[in-house]
């Protein structure tokens, strides 16, 4: 019997420490004492995962404006890109416009006889300083060298002085810069006198 004493004993010495360490008494939580640490762990988790979030949102948003920012900085790059080529196609047009009338000279060797002229078209460069050598042969008719924007003669390009044959004269303008057929014409025999002035 004595053995079985001694283990009682010994059972009840370790439940005392054991008792003694809180771990087995009723009422007493072991894990309570833990729970509070996963209760913070958790808000530090949430915490994070809030801080995460915002951080994630925030590096959307800022990257968002980044592109927005470099797509308005692309555009405008776009928009002086066609600004310089417009400009450029205007400077271009403009100086063809002013090569037209730099069309250097042309000169034109013109007969009236028996109420007619001797050519029935005349053509020049666009812009060229034109002189045309005019050689009256009618005895006492006047004749003249005219050039209009169309057989109505409405409107004018030049008009020249009106000479009575036999007699001659130079006649000096400068011919449209635009190219086109005009028209050109004695101014006293209209019906007789008249052809095509083309500018090239």
């Amino acid at each position: 019997m004595r053995p079985n004493v001694i283990l009682i004993v010994a059972l009840l010495v370790v439940s005392a420490g054991v008792l003694a360490a809180g771990c087995t008494t009723p009422g007493e939580n072991v894990t309570q004492p833990t729970a509070p640490p996963t209760g913070t762990e958790t808000p530090a988790v949430t915490a994070t995962t809030v801080a995460e979030t915002p951080a994630a949102t925030g590096t959307t948003t800022a990257e968002t404006p980044a592109a927005t920012a470099t797509t308005a900085a692309e555009t405008p790059t776009t928009a002086e890109t066609t600004a310089a080529t417009t400009t450029t196609a205007a400077t271009n047009a403009t100086t063809g416009a002013t090569t037209a009338p730099g069309g250097g000279t042309a000169t034109v060797d013109l007969t009236a006889q028996n109420i007619a002229f001797d050519k029935s078209t005349i053509t020049v460069p666009a812009g060229a300083e034109v002189t045309v050598n005019f050689d009256n042969q009618d005895s006492g008719i006047p004749h003249n060298f005219a050039v209009y924007t169309d057989s109505s003669a409405s409107q004018s390009i030049f008009k020249g002085d009106t000479i009575t044959g036999p007699a001659t004269t130079t006649y000096t303008f400068t011919a449209p810069a635009d190219p086109g057929t005009y028209y050109f014409r004695c101014d006293v025999h209209p019906e007789q006198m008249n052809g095509d002035f083309v500018v090239q």
